[in-house]
């Protein structure tokens, strides 16, 4: 994919990939279908398919762009096609989409590198194990690796979710890349209104291509989940060291909290809300779980704002970086603490002070939340003189647990659903899906 600025531009301008584009640059204009992006390459240049039969790579920055012809849906159609693969008999089945992400890789031959270049049918052939589970519905929708995704491609995501289901899927799995694996599930959470059954994310430390791979075991016990009584977005990956066990974490609350293991994933500030056995495929949920009901019709809620900025409070923050910030439509601080940040409560308006930067954002129409960068527990402002005038302020959070990158995801959402800086701050307050819990769990050793 392009970057989110040119999808961003590309879909204000009405132009999809397959369409029939002029683009003007530097006294030069050139006339061709818009192809899609190959994975290697400039993300901020259009490639353009000329009559002559030759590629063209125009930067498009300064560039003026017009669409002459349509072109996209024929386009998407044929390339659905070649990303689609249906394994047994059709019929009553779970659809497996894959996105990209080291499960959905193997080693680039050429770099020594782990490269996201898995396709629909072969991604099914990878795991013989899932031949269970057939029949099984397989769509790549696009390949790339989980750092690249931006909430664009969560809106692509959540719209293919729904078509699945609308086309009778009885569980969707998603093939995602493990870094911002936990961003993108919160965003589901968010999107799909009413599920009727469960989508379960899952990706793998290593590659399947290699003999520790974690991957196996991840997708089959994903494809177990997705036929379980229950109808909620989780994330199913690794319960420990060992291959004993698969944890099933709330789309909202949970988080990457290793950078290689396979274990890497927790439910932070709650349980998981079930397990999977590898061994057989045994499924045991909690009491949290949401019954499965296909009679249920999401209610698609699938836009995103692409200009929330997340931003780490730290020891020297100053009003000149929080004045930056004017540029964003919403903010989200993780705070320091019970969600603190450096404003000298002795003199909130000194030069040391953060807090007239921040009242400033907020005056403007600009929604700021604060968030808890520790690992566990909730917003406090009323324990300290400090989150007082935070929350006098008009910083959104208090009595809040959530995570901070669920809380911009939220915010993201937010912000797609409604302009209103008043309705926004109801909406955030509001607990969905598991995000603000109204009691905290005991810490365990």
């Amino acid at each position: 994919m392009y970057s989110a600025q040119i999808e961003a531009q590309l879909k204000k301008l009405g132009i999809k990939i397959g369409d029939i584009i002029s683009v003007q640059k530097g006294g030069q204009a050139f006339e061709g279908m818009l192809m899609p992006r190959p994975d290697a390459g400039d993300t901020g240049s259009l490639v353009i398919k000329l009559s002559t039969g030759y590629n063209a790579g125009v930067r498009m920055e300064g560039s003026k762009i017009k669409k002459i012809k349509d072109g996209g849906a024929s386009f998407e159609k044929k390339q659905a096609q070649k990303n689609s693969y249906f394994a047994g008999e059709k019929g009553s089945h779970i659809t497996l989409l894959s996105t990209g992400g080291t499960i959905a890789s193997r080693i680039d031959y050429k770099t020594g590198a782990v490269d996201p270049q898995i396709d629909a049918k072969s991604l099914v052939g990878a795991y013989p194990s899932l031949k269970e589970f057939e029949p099984i519905k397989c769509n790549s929708i696009f390949s790339i690796l989980s750092e690249d995704m931006s909430p664009l491609h969560w809106e692509k995501i959540a719209q293919a979710i729904k078509n699945e289901f609308d086309g009778g899927a009885q569980g969707v799995v998603i093939a995602h890349g493990t870094d911002t694996m936990g961003y993108t599930a919160a965003a589901l959470s968010y999107s799909l209104e009413n599920l009727p059954a469960p989508v379960v994310l899952t990706g793998a430390q290593r590659s399947p291509d290699r003999a520790s791979s974690d991957a196996p075991q991840n997708i089959f016990c994903s494809m177990a989940a997705a036929r379980a009584n229950f109808a909620q977005v989780c994330i199913c990956m690794h319960a420990s060291t060992s291959d004993t066990l698969n944890h099933l974490h709330i789309g909202t609350r949970v988080r990457k909290a290793h950078t290689s293991g396979r274990w890497a994933f927790k439910s932070i500030g709650t349980r998981p809300l079930g397990e999977v056995n590898p061994k057989g495929g045994e499924v045991k949920l909690n009491s949290s779980a949401i019954a499965r009901d296909m009679k249920r019709k999401i209610n698609l809620k699938n836009k995103f704002s692409s200009n929330v900025h997340l931003a780490w409070i730290y020891p020297g923050i100053n009003s000149k970086t929080v004045e930056k910030w004017a540029e964003y439509d919403g903010v989200v601080l993780a705070g320091t603490g019970l969600g603190h940040a450096p404003i000298d409560a002795a003199n909130p308006n000194s030069k040391a002070s953060i807090l007239p930067a921040l009242r400033s954002l907020v005056d403007s129409g600009i929604p700021v939340a604060m968030a808890p960068q520790c690992g566990e527990g909730r917003v406090i402002h009323g324990t300290y003189s400090t989150g007082t005038y935070l929350a006098n302020a008009g910083i959104i959070g208090n009595g809040a647990d959530w995570l901070a990158e669920t809380c911009y995801v939220k915010m993201c959402w937010a912000l797609g659903q409604e302009k209103d800086a008043k309705k926004i701050k109801e909406i955030m307050l509001r607990p969905m899906h598991g995000d603000i819990t109204s009691f905290s769990l005991i810490g365990e050793e």
